[in-house]
């Protein structure tokens, strides 16, 4: 009779089995949050930007004419009569004094219509921007009764938002905010690492010591398997599964781009998704290990699933941490210690995500060396004690 030392193929089949309306589960939650994270972020970072500060200045210009004509001619003109009048030649009037008091100025009729369009098209839209005329007009010439210093919409603003508690450079830091890299992190150490968290951790358990527990342990070594072919299995299954959640995900992840942004950046996502895989092997690893280190079910869950979850709590909780959550008043600087006792911290997704750009951040490489060599000791150091240890058979 053959004995089996290295691989057991009717082993692995069991676990295939075992463990696959749990595999097809969490790998669907994957694969849904890849969408709907890659459809998020294609809508946040999708909309181009227009500057409208050109058509808003030449908008002003005409407007500004407009108020000091009424003033000195002692006449009503504005944009609301100007856009209903039939006969604008008051207007022309208006911007022709103007255009030849100053060379620089090029006002008419058409160029005031024009720049009324394209503020128009904007977000804020054309009465906002005839709002915000009136108060800088208003205040324009207008001095403190106390200090003296010409006030001014701006400053207006500025003093309104420390006096709610928001410091005015947090508004600069929010319109330059990388929405894109925001979606990345909060994917990557959230979204991506739940499922694989509870796959890991339920397929982990089920390998070696809830057949132990169970008694089932006894069967599978009374027939010609070797404890070394038990654990050499289990532990191939564990690396096999993991990648081909990630790889699933991966895939997905480049067919939605394709589809929603319509171009694909493959060699940043996958040095993404391979550091994502080394993350996950880190944390199968460790399940694998608790599984051969107890014989008691609840021993190994508390161990490895406890730790992973440990892990994931740290990263959720460290990411309020970050430097540009701190920046946006969203966040505490302190937090960021929780990025310093989790494993989740060795998967640098910025740096990662400077692959393909002109400038590559080479921090990720370290890092993901250390999250395999955790893997490899790990399921070294469960292969051995499965094998030494006593048995309750």
């Amino acid at each position: 009779m053959k004995v089996t030392k290295i691989f057991s193929w009717p082993l692995m089949k069991q676990s295939l089995n075992a463990n696959k309306v749990l595999f097809i589960a969490c790998t669907l939650v994957l694969c849904l949050m890849t969408v709907v994270t890659t459809y998020a972020n294609n809508l946040l970072g999708g909309t181009e930007t227009v500057d409208y500060t050109d058509a808003q200045t030449d908008f002003y210009s005409h407007l500004y004419v407009l108020a000091s004509y009424n003033e000195m001619v002692g006449t009503e003109l504005s944009y609301e009569d100007f856009a209903e009048a039939e006969d604008q030649s008051m207007y022309e009037a208006a911007f022709e004094m103007a255009s030849q008091q100053s060379a620089d100025l090029d006002l008419s009729c058409e160029n005031f219509e024009a720049a009324a369009e394209t503020l128009a098209e904007s977000e804020a839209g054309l009465d906002a921007y005839i709002s915000q005329f009136e108060y800088v007009y208003a205040l324009g010439s207008v001095q403190g009764c106390f200090s003296g210093d010409d006030l001014d919409i701006e400053s207006m603003m500025t003093m309104m938002l420390e006096m709610m508690g928001i410091p005015s450079d947090m508004l600069e830091t929010m319109s330059e905010m990388d929405t894109t890299a925001m979606m990345n992190q909060m994917y990557f150490t959230i979204m991506s690492l739940l499922p694989l968290i509870l796959f890991l951790v339920f397929a982990g358990n089920a390998l070696v010591v809830d057949q132990v527990d169970k008694g089932s342990m006894a069967y599978i070594l009374s027939t010609p398997t070797k404890r070394s072919a038990v654990v050499i299995t289990q532990a191939i299954y564990m690396v096999i599964m993991p990648f081909l959640m990630v790889g699933c995900a991966f895939l997905v992840k480049l067919a939605a781009t394709q589809a929603f942004a319509g171009e694909v950046d493959v060699a940043r996502f996958a040095v993404l998704y391979g550091g994502l895989y080394l993350l996950a092997e880190a944390m199968a690893a460790i399940c694998y290990l608790a599984s051969c280190l107890f014989n008691l079910s609840k021993y190994a869950l508390a161990l490895g699933g406890g730790l992973n979850v440990w892990f994931f709590l740290c990263s959720l909780l460290g990411m309020f941490g970050l430097e540009s959550m701190v920046s946006m008043g969203i966040g505490v600087e302190m937090l960021g210690n929780f990025n310093k006792i989790t494993i989740v911290g060795l998967f640098d997704i910025e740096a990662l995500g400077t692959v393909g750009s002109g400038s590559v951040d080479y921090a990720f490489v370290p890092k993901l060396v250390a999250l395999a060599v955790i893997a490899l000791a790990c399921y070294a150091v469960g292969m051995i004690r499965f094998q030494k240890k006593d048995l309750p058979l």
